[in-house]
């Protein structure tokens, strides 16, 4: 079966990448408005692109035309925390996708406990084990729909204590969660290990 993206809907456009672009990780984004409102909302479209300057990317799109309180909010702080999403915290991920009102603190309304970050004045979430603190690097909009294409800079990044041996972040401990197609989800519970081939091995994977 072949697709041409240009006879397609933009459902249907959405349906077939977000199936092909998979398993995807998922940036829960905690952010506060300039009145002290706090928010948390997942967005699936979500990478690292850069090591100096240390830079993540996650896309936004628009609701109904309107930018959704996530950009706005750090648009005005230009600050946003990335926490990790879970096994043990994929429940209360989903109800923050839910449509809020303006205003409502979606943290506490989802069960979350918000605590104080170390370096950006955005809270962290507390059942997450692993947050990015950031700020705002940049933003841009693209596409008709449109998209906000979200730059920030990573400060610093907090774990738990228990997810670190020797030195490193453990993976299996993590149970990161990933973004499938459609309604599917992924689990981080089967990994494996693989030599790198090139010439960063001795430069990244020491």
């Amino acid at each position: 079966m072949d697709y041409l993206l240009n006879n397609l809907e933009y459902k249907d456009k959405y349906r077939l990448l977000t199936n092909c672009i998979v398993p995807r990780p998922i940036a829960w984004v905690s952010s506060i408005s300039k009145d002290g409102i706090y928010n948390a909302a997942p967005f699936s479209y979500f990478t690292g692109i850069s090591i100096e300057p240390p830079l993540v990317l996650f896309a936004v799109e628009r609701r109904n035309g309107e930018k959704k309180d996530t950009v706005i909010n750090i648009e005005n702080t230009k600050e946003f925390v990335i926490n990790l999403v879970t096994e043990n915290n994929i429940e209360q991920m989903n109800e923050t996708s839910k449509d809020f009102e303006f205003g409502e603190d979606e943290i506490k309304m989802s069960g979350l406990t918000a605590v104080p970050s170390k370096y950006v004045k955005v809270p962290s979430i507390l059942e997450s084990p692993l947050h990015m603190e950031c700020k705002l690097y940049d933003t841009m909009e693209i596409g008709s729909s449109p998209h906000s294409l979200v730059i920030g800079e990573v400060i610093a990044v907090t774990v738990n204590d228990e997810m670190i041996s020797d030195g490193r972040i453990q993976m299996n401990a993590l149970q990161a969660i990933g973004r499938m197609g459609g309604k599917w989800y992924t689990k981080t519970d089967h990994l494996f290990e693989l030599e790198r081939l090139d010439w960063r091995k001795s430069e990244l994977n020491e």
